[in-house]
C-alpha cells in the first residue's frame, strides 16, 4: 500500500471510521501518516479482545473471526461515523460527503499453532450497500509482520473497490454480485492466497429499513424473485410504486409467517405448508429487518436470505419489514393470523414487566391478531401444546391454534445449521 494508493481512496471524499479486530492494525498507521487524512478518517476502534469486541457490538457474536462478524463490526463503525457528523452538525459544520463504516476481522499467525486457517475479513458498510471482502492466507507461509502488512494492504485494496464501484452506481440492488479481488501490494503472493469480494445493496426504500437512523416512512416492502410491486405504509394502506392505490387486504384475513429464516431450511417450507392447508389460505412470509434480540440485517444479509427463500418457498411472497414484536407486526398486518413459536409471553420482551405484556396481548386482541402454533424442541426440550397452555396467560391461549405434534414436530434449528456450515 503506498501513498498515492491512499491518495486515491481520499478523492472518493468518504468520510469514514474503521473497526478491527484481530489484524491489519498497520491499515490505521499508513493512513494518518499521509498528509491530510483528518479529512475523511473520523475515527478507528480496536476492539481487540473477546469482552472489547461483544462490548462494542452489544453482544457476544456466532464466531469473532467471520465475514458476519466483520460486517457487524463496519454496521458499528458506520452508526459511530453517524453519531460523529452529527455532533459536528450540532457545532454548525455541514458536509455531504456520505458517511462510511469500515470493519475488520482477522485470524492471523499467533505465537502458539493456529487450528484454522490464516483469514482476513473486511466488510464496507456505506448507506445502502455493504461490501464484503475475504482473504484467505497460505497458512505458515509468512511472519505475523508479513501478514499484518498483507492485512492492512488487503482492507485499502477492498475500500477502494468499493468507492470505485459505488462511484461508477452499477450495483443492481436486491442482487449479490461477487467478483475477485486485486490486492494492492508489494508482497508475493503465496500458493493458495486468495482474495475475493462480494456486495449488495437495497433501493431507497429498502435502505430507510436498516438504517442507523430510521425514518421510514414505509413499514415493508413485499418483495419475491426481486420485485417489488406495493409496499405497506404504516397506516396499513397499500400503493404500487407508481404510487398508485393498490386495494389492501387490511379488513380481511391473512396468514404471515415471520421468521429469521437464516438460514430457510425444509422444516420452514413444512411448516408454511401445513399452515395454509390449516388456514384454508395462502401463507405469507416475513423478515423484519430490526430484531428484539439479534442484531439488525444488511444489505448483503437480507438479499441472500431472500435468494435461498426463493430455493426453499420460491412460490411464497415474501415481506421485508422494520416490526421485531409481534405486536408491531400486528398493526402491519391486522387480523392476520401468525404462523408462530410463541415467545411474546415472555416479558423479557416488555422491559420484563408482566403489566407491559399484558397490555401488547391486549392490544393484539384489538388488531384482531391469532396464531398458528408449531410444537417444536428447544435445545432439547419440547414445547408442546400441553407445556404451552400451562405457561402462556389464558387471554393468549384463547387466541392459539395449536398443532398437534403428531402432524408436525419442529426440531430443526437454523442455529445448528450455521454452526455446521462453520465446521464443514
Amino acid at each position: 500500500m503506498t501513498e498515492t494508493d491512499i491518495c486515491e481512496f481520499r478523492k472518493t471524499n468518504w468520510r469514514f471510521v474503521v473497526s478491527i479486530s484481530g489484524g491489519g492494525s498497520a491499515f490505521i498507521s499508513d493512513y494518518l501518516s499521509t498528509p491530510g487524512a483528518s479529512a475523511t478518517f473520523l475515527e478507528a476502534l480496536v476492539p481487540y479482545s473477546q469482552d472489547a469486541t461483544d462490548a462494542f457490538l452489544g453482544f457476544r457474536p456466532e464466531s469473532y473471526c467471520s465475514e458476519k462478524t466483520a460486517r457487524l463490526l463496519a454496521s458499528q463503525a458506520r452508526r459511530r461515523a453517524v453519531e460523529l457528523d452529527a455532533k459536528a452538525r450540532e457545532r454548525g459544520e455541514t458536509s455531504d460527503a456520505p458517511l462510511v463504516g469500515i470493519g475488520v476481522s482477522a485470524s492471523l499467525a499467533s505465537d502458539r499453532p493456529k487450528r484454522g486457517g490464516h483469514r482476513v475479513f473486511c466488510a464496507i458498510r456505506t448507506e445502502n450497500v455493504v461490501f464484503s471482502a475475504t482473504l484467505l492466507l497460505t497458512k505458515d507461509a509468512r511472519t505475523r509482520k508479513r501478514e499484518e502488512r498483507l492485512a492492512a494492504d488487503f482492507i485499502l485494496s477492498a475500500a477502494l473497490f468499493a468507492a470505485k464501484r459505488v462511484r461508477r452506481g452499477n450495483v443492481e440492488p436486491w442482487r449479490e454480485h461477487n467478483d475477485a479481488l486485486s490486492l494492492k501490494t508489494d508482497l508475493e503472493p503465496a500458493p493458495d492466497d486468495s482474495a475475493t469480494i462480494s456486495w449488495a445493496s437495497l433501493d431507497e426504500l429498502g435502505a430507510r429499513l436498516v438504517a442507523d437512523e430510521s425514518t421510514a416512512e414505509f413499514a415493508a416492502i413485499r418483495r419475491f424473485h426481486g420485485k417489488t410491486d406495493r409496499v405497506r405504509a404504516q397506516d396499513g394502506s397499500e400503493k404500487g410504486l407508481d404510487g398508485s392505490d393498490v386495494p389492501s387486504a387490511r379488513a380481511s384475513r391473512r396468514a404471515i409467517y415471520p421468521g429469521s429464516f437464516n438460514p430457510p431450511h425444509e422444516a420452514h417450507a413444512e411448516i408454511a405448508r401445513l399452515a395454509a392447508q390449516r388456514l384454508g389460505m395462502p401463507v405469507e412470509l416475513e423478515i423484519s429487518a430490526r430484531n428484539v434480540d439479534k442484531p439488525s440485517v444488511d444489505a448483503l444479509e437480507l438479499t441472500r436470505r431472500l435468494n435461498a427463500l426463493e430455493k426453499i418457498m420460491p412460490d411464497l411472497p415474501v415481506w421485508i419489514s422494520d416490526a421485531p414484536r409481534y405486536v408491531e407486526k400486528a398493526e402491519l398486518f391486522p387480523n392476520a393470523t401468525f404462523v408462530a413459536i410463541l415467545r411474546l409471553a415472555d416479558p423479557k420482551y416488555e422491559g420484563n414487566s408482566i403489566e407491559r405484556r399484558d397490555a401488547v396481548l391486549v392490544r393484539l386482541r384489538e388488531l384482531g391478531a391469532s396464531f398458528c402454533v408449531f410444537a417444536r424442541k428447544i435445545k432439547g426440550s419440547l414445547v408442546s401444546e400441553e407445556r404451552l397452555i400451562k405457561e402462556l396467560p389464558e387471554a393468549l391461549v384463547k387466541r392459539c391454534d395449536f398443532v398437534p405434534q403428531e402432524v408436525f414436530l419442529n426440531d430443526a434449528s437454523s442455529t445448528e445449521i450455521r454452526k455446521n456450515a462453520r465446521l464443514s
